[in-house]
């Protein structure tokens, strides 16, 4: 890919990616705001809600990546959510498409199986780990926001474009590593933000969470690799954060475990992501080289950690 124009590149994400993909190709930044970095790279202010522009920043380009989102359930009203997170994506696309843009890379999120925010909805998997092929149960608008933009990239792969997307767990920024050691020191009574993050501590039950340098990895290798159609990915890093072994967890979160679990993913690491990454692994060669789990418990005294 000779050029490459990344959507929300003024964003936290955004601007890993950016850098991550600028030793491969040229880069254009599209978002509503300045760039984070003025001069890095090339920029273009625009909306990703204004087809005309983003067909004019996509002009020439190889391919798109598509961040630019409401980043959370509390990013705004559900409204707002769906309006810029759905119709923005179909914005994206149809503008890809009309460019003669070959392949759009998508940033969705593990969210869409339904197990992140909102625990009344929390729902046990059918198997574990969780891969792909699984069946997926947003409850949130967000969660709900990301899986209809995908079902839009389905749409457009149907057409010819080449469609890639991503679904990373928690993003551990490093702006967020206060909340997570909040988090880590009193599980039972951590209410965030509090400890200067732009957000709670997240991650599901199990405390997952992907480092950002790993997620703009995964992006750049889909990039480089031959494809045609669609296909999603689920990004983890290889441990949780959650005090208790990941099966343990998960039983005292849905009051039990599912009958089909690969019992050889968790003897290996019994920390071991309840998402599936080995299809990662296999179409895109991405493996995450970051694992927090042992900076975080080596931050937190053993007499301030409570059982969760």
């Amino acid at each position: 890919m000779r050029r490459v124009v990344v959507t929300g590149a003024s964003g936290l994400l955004g601007g890993y990616v950016a850098r991550a993909v600028s030793d491969d190709a040229e880069v254009i930044g599209l978002d509503a705001r300045p760039p984070a970095v003025p001069g890095d790279i090339a920029h273009v202010t625009a909306s990703i809600l204004d087809p005309d522009a983003l067909e004019a920043a996509f002009a020439g380009a190889d391919a798109v990546i598509h961040i630019a989102a409401a980043a959370n359930i509390g990013s705004g009203t559900p409204g707002q959510i769906i309006d810029l997170n759905v119709k923005g994506s179909w914005c994206v696309l149809e503008a890809a498409r009309r460019a003669n843009v070959r392949r759009v890379v998508l940033c969705s999120s593990d969210s869409v199986m339904g197990n992140t925010v909102w625990k009344d909805h929390f729902w046990c998997p059918q198997a574990l780990p969780v891969n792909e092929a699984h069946p997926v149960r947003p409850a949130d608008p967000y969660a709900l926001s990301k899986l209809l933009a995908e079902e839009a990239g389905r749409s457009f792969a149907r057409r010819g474009l080449e469609i890639i997307a991503l679904r990373p767990v928690f993003i551990l920024f490093p702006s967020m590593m206060g909340e997570v050691l909040a988090r880590h020191a009193d599980p039972d009574g951590y209410v965030g933000p509090c400890a200067g993050g732009h957000a709670p501590a997240g991650g599901g039950p199990c405390w997952h969470h992907v480092d950002p340098r790993d997620v703009a990895e995964a992006f750049r290798l889909a990039l480089r690799v031959d494809w045609r159609g669609y296909e999603a990915f689920y990004l983890a890093a290889p441990s949780t954060l959650h005090p208790l072994p990941t099966l343990d967890r998960i039983a005292q979160a849905f009051g039990g475990l599912p009958e089909r679990i690969d019992s050889d993913v968790y003897a290996a690491n019994p920390h071991a992501p309840m998402f599936d990454t080995r299809a990662a692994r296999r179409r895109l060669g991405w493996r995450a080289r970051h694992d927090l789990r042992a900076d975080v418990l080596g931050a937190v005294p053993t007499e301030d950690r409570r059982s969760g």
